[in-house]
């Protein structure tokens, strides 16, 4: 199994579309994204000049996407492509780039109902740092990943 990174472009946007829609239940808005949506938010992230996106690859096909928008990391992958392996070797391929790009630290919100995502970004080297609430319950867990450790 081979794994890359590459950096999005316009055609990718669709494939985007696709997995953003696919997990919905991960994101803090659960709401379908419509094409109109997510090309205006696409639009915003590709022209801010500190917001990073990229495509994973593995075995040359398109299977998840990382971004850094505003220092806060998010990824996802397709169903199919989870616990082989692809999703760590894209993180650190990430973080290289980042480190390149001269973050020092990101940041990302995982929600307390999903365990397995908290269980993988912690052997990937994140950290919990803070618990988050919401309607005064317990909802996600901010955490920070710090670059030089990889």
């Amino acid at each position: 199994m081979k794994v890359r990174i590459r950096k999005v472009s316009k055609n990718d946007w669709e494939f985007i579309l696709k997995l953003r829609n696919l997990e919905r239940m991960s994101f803090h808005d659960t709401s379908i994204v419509d094409w109109d949506t997510h090309v205006s938010y696409m639009d915003k992230i590709t022209n801010n000049p500190t917001d990073h996106q990229w495509i994973v690859v593995s075995d040359d096909k398109d299977v998840g996407y990382i971004k850094i928008v505003n220092n806060v990391f998010g990824s996802n992958l397709l169903d199919g492509y989870r616990r082989k392996g692809i999703g760590s070797a894209a993180y650190k391929l990430v973080f290289e780039e980042a480190k390149k790009l001269g973050f020092k630290k990101l940041t990302a919100e995982v929600k307390i109902e999903r365990p397995i995502p908290l269980t993988f970004e912690e052997k990937t080297g994140w950290k919990k740092i803070k618990l988050i609430y919401k309607n005064k319950k317990p909802y996600s867990y901010k955490i920070e990943k710090t670059l030089d450790i990889l």
